[in-house]
């Protein structure tokens, strides 16, 4: 029994000693100090660029949380936040090249739907006009040669009569040629809108084939691959942008803080990197596990500090 007491006491005194001396045990302590450690200018921005970003990532944890305690930038910090070029800065970039062609293929897709769509109404438009000036036109053609034909049998029109028969198959004759043209427009809509048709898809079709194999390829949910917190490090692998760069710098801080996953798709600290909004903010589920992590009893956050060591080899 003494020999289990001892044993429990040893434990108690080394954990204690690891929680409050020992600086690579992950464990909440406020504020984690940071700087800049290693920075490969291969991705093409620079160490101010870098440190806005920083600035940002912060902000998304103390202003959520109502602090400005959390993270502090000091030269001779323990945390080092490594900017790392390697093949998956490479991939992001040829991702974010193959999303703005997709999104230019987007675009004139649209547009030719949109000029698809008013060429359409310009038909249907010009197509009721004709059908009616049609109709009447033939209705008032087979009133004149009825008239014309009844004054033929009478051996034919009086002076005056022929004269209004001759104004009424000069209008007759000008109304059929403009119905003509009316005709012969709408017969060029038609071809324009069959030709438009046939490349808009002829375009949607490969668009569709470009978007279906960039998502098979870059676009489904992914874990937060473009950076990784170990020990006292913090890495940055890739980002195609400032936006997703301080995504990437809040989800490892938050990591920094002895912070592991929570379940919230929308929350910063979610495994995956996917539903997440922009500007960044904390969600309930991120405030409480920064409660847990940072602000609970020395009993838990004693319990926090061994399942962020767990967090640690996996995250």
């Amino acid at each position: 029994m003494r020999a289990l007491l001892s044993l429990v006491i040893g434990f108690g005194v080394i954990a204690l000693g690891n929680y409050w001396f020992n600086p690579y045990l992950p464990i909440c302590r406020l504020p984690v100090a940071y700087s800049i450690g290693n920075f490969d200018e291969a991705f093409n921005i620079s160490r101010e660029e870098a440190l806005l970003a920083l600035e940002d990532a912060e902000a998304v944890w103390e202003e959520s949380l109502g602090r400005d305690d959390i993270f502090v930038y000091k030269d001779d910090s323990l945390v080092h936040i490594n900017f790392i070029y390697d093949e998956r800065q490479q991939e992001a970039a040829e991702a974010e090249s193959i999303r703005r062609d997709l999104s230019i293929r987007g675009d004139a897709n649209e547009v030719l739907v949109e000029l698809h769509g008013r060429l359409v109404s310009e038909y249907d438009t010009y197509n009721i006009e004709y059908k009616s000036r049609l109709s009447q036109y033939e209705s008032e053609q087979d009133e004149y040669n009825a008239e014309v034909e009844r004054y033929n049998q009478q051996g034919g029109a009086p002076p005056d009569v022929y004269e209004k028969l001759e104004s009424e198959r000069e209008r007759l004759d000008s109304e059929r040629r403009s119905i003509n043209e009316l005709a012969e427009k709408l017969t060029d809509l038609a071809a324009q809108i069959n030709e438009i048709g046939d490349k808009g898809n002829e375009l949607v079709g490969e668009y569709n084939l470009r978007v279906n194999q960039f998502n098979d390829t870059f676009a489904q949910g992914h874990e937060y691959t473009q950076g990784d917190y170990r020990g006292r490090e913090i890495n940055v692998y890739s980002f195609v942008s400032h936006e997703e760069l301080v995504m990437v710098l809040a989800h490892e801080l938050g990591h920094s803080l002895a912070i592991g996953h929570v379940e919230n798709p929308q929350s910063m600290m979610y495994y995956l990197m996917d539903e997440q909004p922009y500007p960044a903010t904390l969600t309930d589920e991120d405030k409480e596990a920064f409660a847990l992590a940072c602000e609970g009893n020395f009993g838990l956050r004693l319990l926090g500090s061994f399942q962020a060591v767990y967090n640690g080899l996996i995250n």
